[in-house]
Formats: structure tokens, C-alpha cells, sequence
């Protein structure tokens, strides 16, 4: 697949849930609480300069904008940023490889279940441009599935009959990738795997399942969809070197 055609693909599936189906990221809400709370309490100023990358349904610049935080928001879909635009944030349509913002003017960057969308080579170009943009002794804060069994939610199109992730995922991650591939910009402070499971209005039984689930993740069982989180501090700028990807899970 090339990139253009992929890069072409990526975009048709965001803007469908984001635009079309903005209900599908209810169930996002524990895990970008969770991610609102770390950078609270590494923030050294009452108005940390935070990107977000990937709007979603802008839930967490709109929790960021409310606790008074100079928010910024990247997504490739222009529909989602014209929203947030039109609700007073500093949003931006463009691409984790090539980010727009200056370099070294951020104290945060937020990167919940992007990673597994992209290419290789996109990739490791936003892992460079992230550690551009943030100031030394940046956040770098973000999730993705833990050792995803991709082949397990491929679809077919009915109508060109081309294989594709019914969520365009590219990607399955596991410890040993992301502290390769973070390596070389990066210190890791926390990396672990869990479930970002709903605890209020869900009753006992609710509370019950939620802990199940919690535990299964915690021991990486894919039947719970677990999530792999990271926190992690700039150390260095990047330099002109070329990375290779890192081995995919076995």
C-alpha cells in the first residue's frame, strides 16, 4: 500500500467517526480524564502550554479549556477542527510528521490512541517532531492498544474488496517498542498496561464488571482490550538520524 493511498484511507475512517459518529469516543472518557489528570499534576504553571493530538469529539479540549490551559489541537480532518475553532480553541488541521507549532514552545503533548494509525515512517517522523516542539523537560503523555492481534478486526469492502482495520489500525505495540522507538528523545517515567474501565452510575453489577476487566487488562489478556500508557520527558532534541522501526510484538 502507498503512502498517499494509505495516508487517503487514514483520513475517510477519523473523519467518519469523528463527523459522522462522534458517539463512539463515549466510551473514551476515563481514559482522557486519566490523561487530564497526569498533566495536572506535573504542570508547573497554572496555564501549561498542551497539544492535543487527534480531536475525537473534543472532550479533552474542552476539559483542558475549561481548567484554564493554553490548549492546541492538531487532527487532519478539517469538519472536527472548524468545531473546536468555533468553540474559541487553537485548532489546527495538519499532521503528526510535519506539526505546525514552533519548536520548543510546549510543555505538554497528549497523544491518545494515534499511534497505532500510522505508517512507520509517520511514526518515527512525529516522534521527532513531538521532541521538537517540547521545551526540554517537556511531557510527552499518550496510550495505545497493548499487543493488539490486528488481523482480529479486518474487514473487507464489500464493494473494491480491499482489506483494511475497521478502525485503521496499523500498528500492535508492546514495552520493548515503546521504549525503542521513544529512546533516542525520550525518558520513560511511567509505562504500564491496564483498562480505563467507567466506575460512577454503573451499580454493583457494573462496578463488578469493571474490576474484572481492570484486573484482566492489568495481566495483559486481550479478552479486556488492554491499553498501554506511557508518561514520558523530553531529554534531548533530535538530531539528524535515521530510526528503524522496532519489532513488532511477537
Amino acid at each position: 500500500m502507498n503512502a498517499s493511498h494509505d495516508r487517503h484511507g487514514q483520513t475517510r475512517i477519523w473523519r467518519h467517526f469523528q463527523n459522522a459518529a462522534p458517539e463512539s469516543f463515549a466510551a473514551a472518557r476515563p481514559r482522557l480524564n486519566w490523561l487530564l489528570g497526569q498533566v495536572a499534576r506535573r504542570a508547573a504553571t497554572p496555564r501549561p502550554e498542551v497539544l492535543n493530538i487527534g480531536i475525537g469529539d473534543g472532550y479533552f479540549e474542552e476539559q483542558a479549556l475549561a481548567r484554564g490551559w493554553a490548549i492546541q489541537s492538531l487532527d487532519p480532518d478539517a469538519e472536527a477542527v472548524a468545531r473546536l475553532t468555533a468553540a474559541g480553541i487553537d485548532a489546527r488541521v495538519g499532521l503528526i510528521e510535519q506539526l505546525p507549532q514552533k519548536s520548543e514552545s510546549l510543555d505538554f503533548v497528549v497523544a491518545s490512541e494515534v499511534l497505532e494509525h500510522l505508517t512507520d515512517d509517520q511514526r518515527l517522523g512525529g516522534l521527532a517532531e513531538i521532541a521538537r516542539v517540547l521545551r526540554t523537560g517537556g511531557w510527552f503523555l499518550g496510550t495505545v492498544p497493548y499487543c493488539e492481534i490486528l488481523a482480529d478486526n479486518q474487514t473487507v469492502c464489500p464493494e473494491c474488496g480491499a482489506l483494511f482495520h475497521r478502525w485503521g489500525h496499523q500498528r500492535s505495540f508492546d514495552y520493548g517498542i515503546i521504549r525503542s522507538e521513544f529512546g533516542p528523545w525520550f525518558e520513560i517515567a511511567v509505562l504500564g498496561r491496564t483498562a480505563f474501565v467507567p466506575w460512577r452510575g454503573r451499580g454493583l453489577r457494573g462496578a463488578v464488571k469493571s474490576m474484572v476487566r481492570l484486573v484482566l487488562a492489568k495481566l495483559g489478556e486481550q479478552v479486556a482490550f488492554p491499553t498501554l500508557y506511557w508518561i514520558a520527558r523530553k531529554v534531548r532534541t533530535p538530531a539528524s538520524l535515521r530510526l528503524e522501526p522496532a519489532a513488532a510484538p511477537a
